[in-house]
C-alpha cells in the first residue's frame, strides 16, 4: 500500500473513532438532561433504567418523557416492548391513559414482566410478525390484519419495533397513518440513522400530504437519532 493509501486509512478510521466518541458525548450529556427533567416528574415513581444497545438512548427517552409531560396524550400505542415501556405505562397509570404495547416475543415479554414484578401494570399484546411487500420491497412488520391496528385511534404512536429491515423498516406506520391517527396527534421513530427508518418516514410524510394533514417534523439526536412528526398544533415538540 502506498502512502496515499496508508492516509486514506488512517483518515477513515479517525473519523470513525471520532464520529464513534461524539456520540458518546452526546449520549453523556442526555443522561444528566433526562435526569435532570424527571426530578420534579411525580408520576415516574420507578426511575431506573437500561438505555442503549439495542434499546433506545437517553436521547430517545428524554424527548418521550417531555412530550408525555407536555401533551399528555390519552391514547398511546407502542411497537416493540423496551425501556420507553416502563415511562410510558406509568404515565398511563398515573394519568388513567389508554396505552398498549404491542411484542412479538413471549419470551422477552415473560422477562420483561418479571424484572418489573407488578410495581406497576402494564399492558402488552402479543403480535405476530409477517413479512410484506412494500413498493418492491421485502420488509418486516407486524401482522396487519391485528385489532390494534384497525378501529383505534391514538394520540402518540412510539415505534422502535420489529427488527430492522434494510428497506420500509417498520413499515405499519405508513398504515396506521392511513386510519389511526387523533386530530392531534405525534410519531416517534427510533433508528433514524438507519436507511430503512428514513425511507418509512418518507412514505409518512407523503401519506400525511395525501390526507391533507398538517405537520411538524424534526429529528434529535444523541448515540442515535430518532424522528419525530406530529400535527401542526403541537409544533412546539419539535422545539425540544
Amino acid at each position: 500500500m502506498n502512502w496515499l493509501g496508508r492516509f486514506i486509512m488512517v483518515h477513515t478510521a479517525y473519523g470513525k473513532t471520532l464520529t464513534k466518541i461524539q456520540k458518546q458525548g452526546r449520549e453523556v450529556l442526555m443522561s444528566q438532561k433526562y435526569h435532570d427533567t424527571i426530578a420534579d416528574y411525580d408520576w415516574i415513581k420507578y426511575k431506573g433504567l437500561a438505555p442503549g444497545g439495542y434499546a433506545v438512548d437517553y436521547g430517545f427517552c428524554y424527548t418521550l418523557v417531555r412530550v408525555l409531560n407536555m401533551f399528555q396524550p390519552k391514547s398511546i400505542l407502542e411497537c416493540g416492548l423496551g425501556q420507553s415501556s416502563r415511562l410510558i405505562h406509568q404515565y398511563a397509570t398515573h394519568f388513567n391513559a389508554r396505552a398498549v404495547t404491542c411484542e412479538h416475543s413471549q419470551e422477552w415479554t415473560r422477562f420483561f414482566l418479571k424484572e418489573i414484578d407488578g410495581r406497576y401494570p402494564i399492558n402488552v399484546q402479543i403480535v405476530e410478525l409477517e413479512n410484506i411487500e412494500y413498493n418492491g420491497r421485502t420488509t418486516l412488520t407486524y401482522k396487519r390484519d391485528h385489532e390494534l391496528f384497525h378501529g383505534e385511534k391514538y394520540d402518540l404512536i412510539l415505534i422502535d419495533g420489529p427488527f430492522a429491515s434494510p428497506n420500509y423498516s417498520r413499515s405499519q406506520i405508513i398504515e396506521l397513518c392511513k386510519h389511526s391517527l387523533n386530530d392531534k396527534f405525534c410519531i416517534i421513530i427510533d433508528d433514524y440513522d438507519r436507511k430503512g427508518e428514513r425511507e418509512t418516514i418518507d412514505e409518512v410524510k407523503k401519506v400525511l400530504r395525501k390526507q391533507g394533514i398538517d405537520y411538524c417534523f424534526t429529528t434529535y439526536s444523541s448515540s442515535k437519532e430518532h424522528a419525530l412528526v406530529c400535527s401542526a398544533d403541537l409544533s412546539f415538540l419539535t422545539t425540544l
